[in-house]
C-alpha cells in the first residue's frame, strides 16, 4: 500500500461534468486549442475573481509564471523571498542573477517581519512572497503589509495565492490600485486539476506590458478542464470543507501523541516531533509525506489532507512509530 500524502493534491477526481468533456476532447488532440474555448476560460476566470479578463494571463501551471516572472522583472533588482518558500520562487530566485535577500520565518508563527526590509525597499526590488506559505501553511502578510510594501514606486510584487481557496484570504482587489502588483493563482489545488496544469496571473498595469505577447498555448483538454471546473464550482467547495474538518482530526490526534502542528490556511499540515527523519520511517510504512528537513530542520514534514481513509492509514502509521520510538 502506497499514499501519497507529498504533493498537496486533491485526493479524488473532479465530478463527471468536468471529467466527460475532458474525454471529448480528446478527439481535438490533433488540433490546436481553439481561441474560442480559451476567451471562454479566460471570460470564466474574470468572473470568478472579478477581475477585467485583460488583467489575466494564463499558463501551464504555476511554476513556469514564476520563471518567467523573476527572469523579466529581477534586472537591475535585488530580490526578496521568504526562507522557507515554494520551492520554485527559491530556485528560480537563486538562478537569477541579482543579489537576493531571504527573510527567514520563524516559529510559532512564521511570519514575515517587515520593519528590517523597509530601507531596502528604497531600492529596486523584486518581492516574491507565497501567501499561504509553502511548506509551513501560515499567513505571511496582512493587507497593510501589502499596501506598506507597494507604496514603494521601486518595488513590483508576486504574491502567490495557490491556496487561496482554502485560506479565503486575496489581495486581488488591490490590483486596480496598484500597478505594481500581481497575483498568481492555480486551478491545481482546490479545484483537483494538477495533472493539467493551469496557472494564472492577475496582474497590474505596469505589469500587465511586460506579460502581453508572452500568451502560451494550452492544451485542448487542459482549457475544458479549467472551463468545466469553473462552471460546476460546488465540487470544488465541498472538498475544501472536507479538508477543513479532516485537518482539525488530525491535528487533534498528532497532538496527543505529541507532536506540534502549526495552524494551516492550507490543504496540508507542517508537523515537528522529537525523532529525525520520520519522513523516512513514514516511506518504510507506504505512507509519502514532504520531507521539510532541508527547509526547516530534520524533526519538520508536511502531510497533504488525503480522503478520510488514506488519513487514518497515515495517523495509524504515525501513532506506531511514536509508540515504538519511546520503547
Amino acid at each position: 500500500m502506497k499514499i501519497r500524502l507529498n504533493m498537496n493534491e486533491m485526493y479524488k477526481l473532479p465530478p463527471k461534468e468536468v471529467i466527460n468533456p475532458v474525454k471529448d476532447s480528446i478527439n481535438e488532440i490533433n488540433r490546436y486549442t481553439p481561441q474560442k474555448e480559451v476567451d471562454i476560460l479566460i471570460e470564466s476566470l474574470s468572473r470568478y475573481v472579478n477581475i477585467p479578463q485583460e488583467s489575466i494571463f494564463l499558463s501551464s501551471g504555476s511554476d513556469l509564471i514564476i520563471k518567467e516572472f523573476i527572469f523579466l522583472f529581477s534586472n537591475k533588482r535585488q530580490i526578496v523571498i521568504a526562507e522557507p518558500t515554494f520551492v520554485i520562487i527559491n530556485n528560480s530566485a537563486q538562478n537569477a542573477e541579482s543579489s537576493l535577500i531571504k527573510i527567514r520565518l520563524k516559529e510559532p508563527d512564521f511570519k514575515v517581519s517587515l520593519e528590517p526590509l523597509l530601507e531596502e525597499f528604497k531600492k529596486p526590488s523584486l518581492v516574491v512572497f507565497d501567501n499561504p506559505n509553502n511548506p509551513t501553511g501560515s499567513l505571511l502578510l496582512t493587507q497593510s503589509d501589502v499596501e506598506t510594501i507597494l507604496q514603494y514606486e521601486n518595488v513590483i510584487l508576486l504574491i502567490d495565492e495557490a491556496y487561496f481557496e482554502f485560506s479565503k484570504v486575496s489581495f486581488v482587489e488591490l490590483i486596480n490600485d496598484y500597478p505594481n502588483l500581481a497575483i498568481l493563482r492555480t486551478l491545481s489545488k482546490s479545484f483537483g486539476l494538477a495533472g493539467s496544469g493551469i496557472g494564472y496571473l492577475i496582474a497590474g498595469d505596469l505589469i500587465r506590458k511586460k506579460f502581453q505577447g508572452l500568451e502560451i498555448m494550452l492544451p485542448y483538454p487542459s482549457v475544458i478542464a479549467g472551463s468545466k471546473a469553473l462552471e460546476n464550482q460546488t465540487y470544488m467547495f465541498d472538498y475544501t470543507k472536507e479538508v477543513e474538518n479532516e485537518k482539525r482530526r488530525i491535528m487533534n490526534f498528532a497532538v496527543k501523541l505529541g507532536i506540534t502542528v502549526y495552524p494551516s490556511y492550507t490543504n496540508f499540515l507542517l508537523m515537528k516531533t522529537n525523532l529525525h527523519n520520520i519522513s523516512e520511517k513514514l516511506v518504510e510504512r507506504g505512507v509519502l509525506v514532504h520531507d521539510a528537513s532541508n527547509q526547516l530542520g530534520s524533526e519538520f514534514f508536511r502531510v497533504t489532507i488525503g480522503s478520510k481513509k488514506e488519513n487514518d492509514y497515515f495517523l495509524d502509521s504515525l501513532k506506531n512509530i511514536i509508540i515504538y520510538n519511546k520503547d
